[in-house]
């Protein structure tokens, strides 16, 4: 279940912030 929470988090972040931008949050939560 956390897999699938966190893979919609981060689809959410890269439509909400720019590709550079998720892709920091994405590494800092990793």
């Amino acid at each position: 279940m956390a897999g699938n929470s966190f893979g919609d988090l981060f689809r959410i972040t890269t439509f909400g912030e720019s590709h550079g931008g998720a892709v920091g949050v994405v590494l800092d939560g990793c």
